[in-house]
């Protein structure tokens, strides 16, 4: 999610190997956190800095 910027259920879904649910409760867990940030058009904007290289 850090490489392009985006997070979404169905992306940690397919990096995660978990189900809706449990992808849904981390992304609005990561929300509250302020990694991401509200959904917008289908996606939220990771507000994370980006690993360093």
């Amino acid at each position: 999610m850090t490489g392009t910027r985006r997070a979404s259920i169905s992306s940690v879904q397919r990096q995660l190997r978990v189900g809706y649910n449990r992808a849904a409760r981390m992304i609005e867990a990561m929300e509250m956190a302020g990694v991401v940030g509200p959904l917008e058009n289908g996606k939220r904007e990771v507000l994370a800095p980006a690993p360093p290289e």
